[in-house]
């Protein structure tokens, strides 16, 4: 191949990618950069999140970014198996707070992209496999066993499904430093509020995902509670 032809080459690549790659630095840099007046109310927030978007794709991108990257998952919430905003004794608001578990990721998501207009994202529930079951055809009851459950969104646009898991792209965490005692942890979630952390090391890989390029990547799979048998 001569020069000539590979600079050509180079310059419609760079003609295609170019928008795409501005695009998502532009969705990511709104996400990452919301102002934080308007981010404990999830409908003023969702608001200013998609306003510039038309696509529902992007409107979800931009939803997911914002909460893998200003939400932490919360260990206590999760070791103490309180499921309910409402079994915990002082009031716990995700948005404030900026601390959840799975459940909550997956219900802020799906609300935030209802809010948005993209209807056809729903909170899916079940496990996520590692090592044991994996390579099987068929699921059972027996792979799960000692498997905590998990959940994460289903989405369908255009004819054509694929899953989010805002809770696996987020990498951050919040857990009382000392005893974990509800008031230690009460303490920690008001300093995670206070805050404000920003986490723009997200793991983009669980927007836009199928179970099998999960398998395919990271040996292991989500698994949802209708496809065990």
């Amino acid at each position: 191949m001569n020069i000539k032809k590979i600079i050509c080459y180079t310059i419609v690549f760079l003609f295609i990618a170019l928008p795409c790659f501005s695009l998502e630095s532009a969705i990511k840099n709104r996400a990452f950069n919301a102002p934080k007046n308007i981010s404990q109310n999830k409908y003023s927030l969702t608001h200013y999140l998609t306003k510039p978007y038309s696509e529902d794709y992007e409107k979800l991108e931009v939803i997911a970014y914002w909460i893998s990257s200003h939400i932490a998952y919360d260990e206590y919430k999760y070791n103490k198996g309180v499921v309910n905003y409402k079994e915990l004794n002082y009031k716990y608001d995700i948005l404030k707070r900026r601390a959840g578990i799975c459940g909550d990721f997956a219900q802020l998501f799906s609300d935030m992209a209802h809010i948005a207009g993209v209807g056809k994202v729903k909170v899916v529930s079940g496990y996520v496999l590692h090592n044991q079951g994996i390579v099987k055809r068929k699921y059972r009851q027996r792979d799960v066993a000692g498997v905590a459950g998990h959940a994460w969104n289903e989405v369908q646009i255009k004819g054509r499904k694929f899953y989010v898991d805002t809770t696996f792209m987020a990498r951050d965490t919040v857990t009382p430093q000392r005893r974990a005692t509800s008031l230690n942890h009460k303490f920690a979630l008001n300093k995670n509020g206070r805050q404000n952390n920003v986490n723009e090391n997200v793991n983009e890989f669980f927007f836009d995902f199928t179970p099998k390029a999960e398998l395919k990547k990271y040996k292991m799979i989500h698994l949802q509670d209708k496809f065990i048998k």
